[in-house]
């Protein structure tokens, strides 16, 4: 950029910041544009020029002013391109040539914004600059912080085995600190995931869970994690998914890079029908962890519910790339399959999933389901009598033996098998009204009274609309 253009850019008080006109925000920083809240998509070039009326309003903008700042090194005309972009900044505004509201043409000579601009104090750089300081304080204390990233990374292999180890981790964290409230956190979403694997039974996961971040949320009541985690409680065990939703939004308020916010966020919204807004939130996590695992399994879940079956299986290669045994990424890989008509396909990625997951009962599930559709009833069976004996060590979720007999056409036992779940207060419920493999359920007065008690109901997408928009299961 020139000296000239440089100049341009700093006479007002909103460079850099954000400002407001009509019913339109502007933010300078991340180049956006809302209409009533809702973004705009504006292209570069109109962009650059609402940017420089707006930090000047009320003065005439020459043409060529605009053309030096829009293509400092051109020495051709410019007239057809400067024409076309102020066309399409005002089809974005709703502006009209003839009688603006905002952008007045001034013949021959350039532009004036008319409209009275009103700066908006940014307080978001200081309130992130504060959360990452508490952020840098929690770094600062080495030893407890370095267990608590080595529970992290067990936590986040999402086997038991590994889950197991975290605890060990986070103790030893808060062994050196009682007061390191992460740490607290931690243990609570590890005995989120013992909840979810049936290593204990739902509610004293809930309840041992809720213990802990209760502890978190004492020694630091603006710790994000803690929000998130107790959203995590409503979502999983309360079915309270609008107070989830709150809590979400609270923690993300508190720390704009808490990538598990966004994730969870996630599937919040993929379950309750909001598929865009959900892979809007795990793109962003994407972006904060690029690398992360359990982003990419928990990624490739969201596009399965979502009846994105193409981004599933894609999201699952991310993940088997970085890990060629991540038993999550393959679970999923085998369900797009399944879903794309890959049948083979899909029981070779499940079973290997079953051989890399000690025998996760979802995936047990899921290749008796899969093994089910193509005739191959004597192995689903197996995969029953597999449930069964691991019923014998641990809890085993009624919603994963619903999906084995919905696989088997067994219809009555699979919504027997969904009451029950009812009755536990299982968490899997929450994807209840989203899972493909119930779409051969969804009509019956029976199944509709289940997705109604597990808290779906209101003006959200249904279960059956979203099995209209992929292959039935």
């Amino acid at each position: 950029m020139t000296d000239a253009n440089r100049s341009f850019v700093s006479q007002t008080p909103q460079a850099g910041g954000r400002c407001r006109f009509g019913t339109f925000e502007v933010n300078f920083a991340e180049r956006e544009l809302r209409n009533r809240g809702i973004r705009v998509n504006l292209q570069k070039k109109p962009f650059q020029i609402l940017e420089l009326l707006l930090r000047r309003p009320g003065a005439l903008v020459t043409r060529e002013e605009l053309a030096r700042y829009l293509w400092p090194d051109l020495h051709v005309s410019f007239s057809h391109g400067l024409n076309t972009a102020v066309n399409t900044l005002r089809q974005a505004l709703g502006d009209s040539p003839g009688a603006p509201r905002y952008i007045e043409t001034r013949s021959g000579l350039g532009y004036r914004f008319i409209a009275s601009v009103e700066e908006i104090a940014d307080t978001r750089a200081a309130a992130t600059e504060e959360k990452l300081s508490a952020r840098k304080r929690y770094r600062a204390k080495q030893e407890p912080y370095q267990d608590y990233l080595k529970g992290k990374y067990l936590q986040n292999k999402l086997t038991k085995a590994s889950l197991g180890k975290s605890i060990a981790h986070f103790e030893a964290a808060v062994a050196q600190d009682r007061r390191y409230a992460p740490a607290y956190t931690g243990l609570a979403e590890t005995f989120i995931q013992f909840g979810l694997l049936g290593l204990l039974a739902s509610r004293d996961a809930q309840a041992r869970a809720a213990e802990m971040n209760v502890r978190a949320l004492d020694i630091d009541p603006d710790l994000a994690e803690g929000y998130a985690l107790r959203a995590r409680i409503r979502q999983l065990f309360e079915r309270d998914y609008a107070g989830a939703e709150t809590e979400y939004k609270r923690a993300l308020e508190l720390d704009p890079e808490y990538v598990e916010s966004y994730i969870w966020l996630a599937g919040l919204l993929a379950a309750r029908g909001r598929a865009a807004e959900a892979i809007e939130k795990v793109r962003r996590a994407q972006e904060l962890e690029a690398l992360s695992l359990a982003i990419h399994a928990e990624t490739a879940w969201i596009y399965y519910v979502a009846r994105q079956y193409e981004a599933c299986a894609n999201q699952s290669w991310q993940a088997l790339i970085l890990e060629a045994h991540f038993a999550p990424a393959q679970h999923t890989l085998g369900l797009a399959y399944e879903q794309t008509g890959l049948q083979e396909e899909a029981i070779t990625e499940l079973s290997n999933a079953l051989l890399c997951s000690e025998d996760n009962v979802a995936i047990v599930a899921g290749l008796g389901h899969a093994c089910a559709r193509i005739g191959k009833h004597s192995e689903a069976e197996m995969m029953l009598k597999k449930l069964d004996d691991l019923a014998q060590e641990q809890t085993v979720s009624p919603y994963w033996r619903s999906v084995l007999y919905s696989g088997l056409g067994e219809d009555e036992a699979a919504l027997k098998s969904l009451e029950r779940a009812q009755q536990q207060g299982d968490p899997w419920l929450m994807w209840l009204n989203a899972e493909p493999r119930f779409d051969r359920l969804r009509g019956s007065a029976a199944f509709e009274r289940l997705v109604e008690r597990a808290g779906f109901r209101g003006p959200e997408m249904t279960g059956s609309a979203y099995a209209a928009c992929g292959n039935k299961a």
